[in-house]
């Protein structure tokens, strides 16, 4: 007599099928922890560099495409290497498209957002927003990297493939040159004569 009971058999054998659909659903659950996590970072960076929702939308997705094609790859703080591909992305859309100059001047013109309910407005906004504006796009690009997306130096770093000391240096030079874009703001050019 055949046991119909399937608990009194015990488990099915593993198949490869069974391995390799406990292997895919491993890597998807990371990559959807990665995507969760992560996402809105990488939109936010794009929409920062970007002037249309849809184009940053577009630079997100690739991004984790990318990420999916290579997930074994993907080290344990993700957040830096995402924003360095999204870079990537980002600046082979530009050449492919040649709009490297529009896009900048749209870059430029947006406006620095800040926690108002953390610390109040920031003193003299207006200013910092012009100073920036003045500044190359590498020097914005290493000032708000710290100072928007809160990277320490090795994170910034990875984000725009150099050192941490090669970064410092950059930020150091960058600040100074936004000191120096403050300052001739607020000095006077010329002065009123009673």
């Amino acid at each position: 007599m055949l046991n119909t009971d399937v608990r009194a058999a015990g488990p099915a054998p593993r198949t490869a099928d069974d391995a390799g659909a406990s292997v895919g659903s491993a890597r998807e659950a990371r990559f959807d922890k990665c995507f969760r996590q992560h996402y809105a970072r990488v939109l936010a960076y794009a929409l920062r560099r970007l002037a249309e929702r849809s184009a940053a939308e577009d630079i997100a997705a690739e991004t984790f495409l990318v990420a999916w094609r290579r997930l074994d790859g993907i080290p344990g703080d993700p957040l830096p290497w995402l924003l360095g591909i999204a870079r990537h992305v980002i600046h082979n859309e530009l050449r492919a498209s040649r709009r490297r100059d529009r896009l900048a001047a749209r870059v430029r013109a947006q406006p620095i957002h800040h926690d108002v309910a953390a610390s109040g407005p920031p003193p003299n906004t207006h200013r910092v927003r012009q100073a920036l504006a003045r500044l190359s796009e590498r020097d914005r690009e290493v000032l708000l990297l710290t100072t928007w997306d809160g990277l320490d130096h090795r994170r910034a770093a990875a984000v725009l493939g150099c050192s941490r000391g090669t970064f410092a240096v950059r930020l150091h030079r960058a600040r100074t040159r936004l000191a120096r874009e403050l300052s001739a703001a607020t000095t006077p050019t010329n002065r009123e004569t009673e």
